[in-house]
């Protein structure tokens, strides 16, 4: 018997769907829009409670759609986030470990599921799919890459580093600007605009093609190093920003390279009230641009027939805890992201739901709601039924985040210098544990809401540690791949 694959089981189910689709009248499919930042916190947005920061269309889209307020990353680094965001796959399934690991070409994606199911797709601005270091290399194009890129079948890339398309564009068009840091360059060249301009462009032709579409926008910012273009410099003010999480010795009996950690971003927190100044001005240029997509959208006579989901791949520490950036420190800062899914008339308008769900739920809840066939090897779980009626049941009572990042690498590329951890969550624990050190971080969350004290070592707590090793087993251990199918009994 020929062997059945993956593509053959999804084959399979497509024409079963096509089939009773054409026996019965069914609505039209929603067009699709994610939306993406890259590094944005939970609560860098005026919906979440900040009165400092200015997102007026985050807002609307919160306001009359659905918000997610417990999504959490499955590994809060850049390419494993998008990684498992796409194939709703754990890290150590579809086996992007760390930054620098492609994404292998035999995982499904979201974007390919919808192109083979009549779907254009297209996406511009950071996909993070394969690695773009050095900074400044060359990445596929639609003129040198032939056929879909990871089932977009148009993409323009323009990812941070100076990478990607859209910097081979500046250099060719505009070589003035071409070596200038963001805050230099004309508004109309940055890569916020220039990913909105593309996604627009791309959801025009659909439009006039009478075509379903599934857009992916993806925004660089705001990622450091925090230098958005004026007006979006100049917006805000030290003195009105929020000041840092943290308290002295917090980090004391924890593995030593959250001290090295700490020491490498003293000059990072020195400035941490101006570094927030900038990285609030980056999300209010983000918040504009989708706003010209939405307006776009309008102009059309399609929002109302489009599906809106909106998160980030992880935060940004943006110096809580005397840290930045993001990475093996699991706070809420860096693994929270905020979901947003709207649309019109069939998303719940102005529901905020408390329950955990994990981005792996990205992939198959935009399926569901798009009647797209199951996809065999998805790990997450949809959440159309939360999102579609009263129920507030996720399924979920912990979320699971890996970070086991060591393995094989190329000659000449080093080993990270970081131990591997994994952490699982529940609403009154935090528990991270590093495998190769035999020790961790435990928070009691209810008492300790910001996760300022460790007490991993306190003996009074041996029987919650206990349990909570015994969850992240289980938890582990579940994650396995679900792959390959199993077609007969025996």
């Amino acid at each position: 018997m020929a062997e059945f694959t993956r593509r053959a089981f999804f084959q399979a189910a497509a024409g079963g769907a096509a089939a009773a689709a054409a026996q019965s009248e069914r609505p039209s499919r929603p067009n699709v829009l994610l939306l993406m930042s890259d590094q944005h916190r939970w609560d860098a947005f005026g919906f979440t409670g900040n009165q400092a920061i200015r997102t007026p269309n985050f807002d609307r889209l919160a306001a009359g759609g659905t918000r997610f307020t417990e999504c959490w990353a499955q590994h809060p680094v850049c390419m494993p986030s998008r990684a498992s965001i796409f194939t709703g796959r754990y890290p150590s399934v579809h086996g992007v470990r760390t930054n620098g690991v492609p994404l292998p070409r035999s995982e499904t994606t979201l974007a390919r599921v919808f192109a083979e199911n009549g779907y254009r797709t297209g996406g511009a601005g950071k996909f993070h799919f394969i690695p773009h270091y050095p900074y400044g290399s060359p990445l596929p194009t639609m003129d040198t890459y032939p056929g879909p890129y990871y089932g977009f079948q148009e993409f323009h890339i323009g990812e941070d580093g100076r990478s990607g398309e859209q910097w081979e564009w500046i250099e060719k068009n505009y070589p003035e600007y071409h070596r200038k840091p963001d805050h230099e360059i004309p508004l109309r060249l940055h890569n916020t605009w220039w990913a909105a301009s593309h996604t627009i462009d791309f959801i025009r032709r659909c439009v006039r093609r009478r075509e379903p579409f599934f857009a992916f926008c993806s925004f660089v910012d705001p990622h450091h190093p925090y230098d958005p273009p004026p007006p979006y410099r100049d917006m805000y003010r030290e003195e009105d920003m929020p000041r840092p999480i943290g308290r002295e010795g917090e980090h004391e009996g924890k593995p030593p390279y959250v001290a090295r950690l700490v020491k490498n971003y003293r000059r990072w927190c020195e400035r941490v009230l101006y570094h927030r100044t900038q990285y609030y001005g980056e999300v209010t240029f983000i918040d504009d641009s989708i706003g010209r997509i939405l307006k776009a959208l309008d102009d059309l006579g399609v929002r109302d027939d489009t599906l809106i989901v909106y998160l980030p791949d992880h935060g940004d520490l943006l110096g809580d805890h005397h840290l930045f950036f993001k990475g093996q420190q699991h706070y809420r800062e860096c693994a929270n992201l905020t979901m947003l899914v709207n649309w019109p008339g069939k998303v719940k308008a102005g529901k905020v739901v408390d329950g955990f769900v994990q981005e792996i739920d990205v992939f198959p809840t935009i399926a569901e709601l798009a009647r797209l066939p199951r996809t065999p090897g998805v790990q997450g779980r949809s959440q159309a039924e939360v999102l579609t009626t009263d129920s507030t049941s996720t399924g979920y009572d912990s979320i699971l985040i890996e970070h086991a990042i060591h393995g094989e690498t190329a000659p000449g590329v080093p080993q990270p210098d970081v131990p591997d951890c994994y952490t699982v969550r529940t609403k009154e624990w935090r528990m991270t544990y590093y495998p190769s050190l035999g020790t961790g971080e435990l928070y009691d969350l209810e008492k300790d809401p910001q996760e300022l004290y460790n007490r991993w070592a306190d003996p009074k707590l041996e029987a919650v540690r206990r349990k909570m090793k015994n969850l992240l087993l289980d938890r582990v251990l579940a994650a396995r791949d679900p792959l390959p199918v199993r077609i007969k009994r025996y």
